[in-house]
């Protein structure tokens, strides 16, 4: 064949492939499809877990309240057993004064050794449930603080106890140091066990809860100081006890109103139609009667105006125990409301777990099937294209060459992608 004078072209050179095995380019489909699945997929995945991990927090933050709940309706159940406990340990040392033992089998004795076995039941609820309630927890310091605080003072009881029947201690000073050493700390726990629980009607209720018992304490620290004056042998009301009596009673006025101020009208209604009647009348009578006697004639026994200790005691017992009774459905209202912000919780939480588990199943079941739906393709059209370029192709040439020109069917067989996306045109174009 003659030369046409031009240089032969040298074929096209394909472009250097990159040399590192890690560069995107050289990653097979494959993998750059589970690329493209795990980036989303774990986003989701983190996304889900700290959704979770929030929900597992405020889990755990209404299971502290829950127990708290709980807690408070034990040391509720124990302020109400040292109160009767108090006002009888003080009529027994009023009845006593000087020799305690001599009382020991008197129907007073008996009735205080109850009291001290219901006492002494509440104390071990309380300190059964106060396990475990610190700082390291979740609970707050302020709430641990009021509780170790409690849990100290409940340590000195039976020294107290101790003290207050055999030793010649002043009925009134039983009557304060039961008061300040151990009520004053459990009512302060309970007015403060709603603290941080970022539920309004749970907070509220904790507030006029704790005024409740304030009242509840200044009632009954004015039935034991009354009650000891009359348990004792002269019958009479000292200047040192009126001034405690009428401080009690002014400080219940207080608590009272505070009551008021902080709860709604029904509760208000309630807590007038709970505690009241004719012993509540009576009751309120007889005090005021006590307290013109010793003003008017200190030295006078009150037994003359028609005042005994046991009428009293029941009279006054009853307006102690009707407040009791609006105290405990508070109390029960604070645990139904922890039990319910528990089970929200719960809830929320096990909700949360599921649509997150079952959106990544989803993630994953689609992304699987997008990824399976490219790859098979490819497979195909790259297996057919090497089976063309190996042995098909060849094999023609070869069957047309020793055809030497002469006519020979010629049948191709498609390439065996169908789909009509960009991978089936690229198979159209090879066949």
């Amino acid at each position: 064949m003659p030369s046409t004078g031009r240089p032969a072209q040298a074929p096209a050179r394909r472009p250097a492939a990159s040399r590192s095995r890690f560069a995107l380019t050289n990653w097979r489909v494959r993998w750059r499809l589970v690329a493209i699945i795990a980036v989303p997929t774990l986003t989701a995945a983190a996304l889900g877990s700290l959704q979770i991990y929030g929900d597992v927090s405020n889990w755990n933050a209404a299971g502290r309240v829950q127990h708290l709940a709980q807690l408070n309706s034990a040391v509720v159940t124990l302020s109400q057993a040292l109160e009767d406990e108090r006002d009888l340990s003080a009529g027994y040392a009023a009845a006593f004064p000087t020799d305690r033992t001599a009382g020991s089998g008197s129907q007073l004795a008996v009735s205080l050794t109850k009291a001290q076995a219901v006492t002494g039941a509440a104390y071990h609820d309380v300190t059964t449930l106060a396990n475990g309630v610190d700082v390291g927890a979740g609970y707050q310091p302020a709430t641990v603080g009021d509780l170790n605080t409690l849990t100290n003072a409940l340590g000195d009881l039976y020294s107290i106890r101790h003290e207050a029947t055999t030793s010649p201690t002043p009925a009134s000073k039983i009557v304060q140091i039961y008061t300040e050493n151990i009520l004053d700390p459990a009512n302060t726990f309970s007015a403060a066990v709603g603290n941080g629980a970022n539920d309004a009607d749970l907070e509220g209720n904790v507030t006029t809860l704790g005024a409740l018992l304030r009242t509840e304490n200044d009632m009954s620290e004015q039935r034991g100081i009354l009650f000891a004056a009359l348990s004792s042998p002269t019958a009479t009301l000292t200047p040192e006890s009126l001034t405690t009596l009428t401080q009690a009673f002014q400080q219940q006025q207080a608590d009272e109103s505070d009551f008021t101020d902080s709860t709604s009208t029904a509760e208000q209604q309630n807590f007038s139609n709970t505690v009241s009647g004719s012993d509540v009348d009576l009751a309120s009578s007889e005090e005021t009667l006590a307290e013109a006697a010793a003003t008017a004639d200190p030295g006078a026994p009150l037994t003359r105006e028609g005042l005994t200790a046991h009428t009293w005691y029941t009279d006054m017992g009853t307006t102690v125990d009707d407040t009791r009774t609006v105290a405990d459905g508070l109390s029960s209202a604070i645990t139904a409301r922890a039990d319910t912000l528990r089970s929200q919780a719960t809830q929320t939480l096990l909700i949360t777990s599921v649509v997150t588990l079952l959106l990544l199943l989803l993630v994953l079941l689609v992304s699987t099937i997008v990824a399976r739906s490219l790859i098979r393709p490819l497979r195909k059209l790259r297996s057919d294209a090497l089976d063309v370029a190996g042995h098909r192709l060849p094999e023609m040439v070869r069957r047309l060459s020793q055809s030497q020109g002469a006519d020979e069917d010629v049948e191709i067989e498609p390439i065996g992608v169908t789909s009509t996306d960009e991978i089936g045109e690229v198979a159209r174009a090879f066949d």
